[in-house]
């Protein structure tokens, strides 16, 4: 993949080009089973050129200085573009106990690295909408305990959980992370992009999509149109509850229902 104009010069290239990233105007490409490729969002007329020959332009759905995903399926195309809110220096929510997102705390947080005495040892509660908890890597950002977000538009970019994670508003987006526990949404919309997870995937909703996961149990779709593309079973070989290159099993289809 590559960054060109569409109608003019190259793109920039400046600033954290990490997939973990939470900068403004910086898009990630996820799905295709790379772990997340980083780009600057390009402008006008400009546009990311993919494997699959399509030229996305995140622009045209993302507003300026948010932030963006490119979810693709294994042969690159284009699933859906997932809008973030972003900040280069998001509030830290590092915590040896619990920790409760309230309506107060809509906007962007991260979680540390335990290596730097930052993580959090306990659950996390998410009660407001427009919450994105941005990590530095599962193998880096860890929540000790469970996560539980009743609001709409939750996200969960890169980190691990070490227990269940439970949520129940519309428009719920976890990529590039790891779950020790069972992952179960209820809501609409949702989007669940290169996690590996070590109980059962489970989802209520509609209009899903699911794309390029390592799933220890079972896959239960309950709602229609699922997008459902590259999601294998997963034996965590080595016990490190992380998804390591040789772990994948069988593929699993989840589209029955459409």
């Amino acid at each position: 993949m590559s960054f060109v104009a569409c109608g003019g010069s190259d793109g920039p290239s400046s600033g954290n080009l990490s997939p973990y990233t939470s900068e403004p105007d910086k898009t990630v490409v996820i799905g295709d089973g790379k772990g997340g490729t980083a780009y600057v969002t390009p402008g006008g007329a400009d546009c990311i050129h993919l494997d699959s020959g399509e030229c996305v332009k995140p622009q045209d759905k993302c507003k300026e200085g948010q932030r963006a995903d490119v979810i693709v399926d294994s042969k690159g195309k284009v699933l859906t573009v997932v809008c973030y809110p972003a900040s280069s220096t998001p509030t830290p929510v590092d915590s040896q106990g619990n920790v409760d997102l309230g309506k107060d705390n809509k906007g962007v947080v991260s979680v540390g690295g335990a290596d730097g005495g930052g993580g959090i040892a306990g659950d996390v509660s998410s009660s407001g909408n427009n919450v994105t908890i941005y990590g530095q890597g599962p193998a880096v950002s860890v929540i000790g305990g469970s996560v539980d977000a009743d609001g709409n538009n939750f996200a969960m970019r890169g980190v691990t959980v070490k227990q269940n994670v439970t949520i129940v508003g519309n428009n719920a987006t976890l990529v590039l992370c790891a779950i020790d526990g069972d992952l179960h949404i209820e809501g609409n919309n949702s989007v669940v992009a290169e996690c590996a997870v070590g109980g059962s995937l489970t989802i209520r909703g509609n209009n899903s999509t699911l794309v390029g996961n390592h799933v220890a149990k079972t896959i239960d779709v309950a709602g229609q149109n699922t997008a459902c593309d590259g999601n294998t079973a997963w034996s965590d070989a080595n016990a490190n509850h992380l998804f390591d290159p040789g772990e994948a099993g069988a593929p699993i289809d989840c589209t029955a229902k459409k």
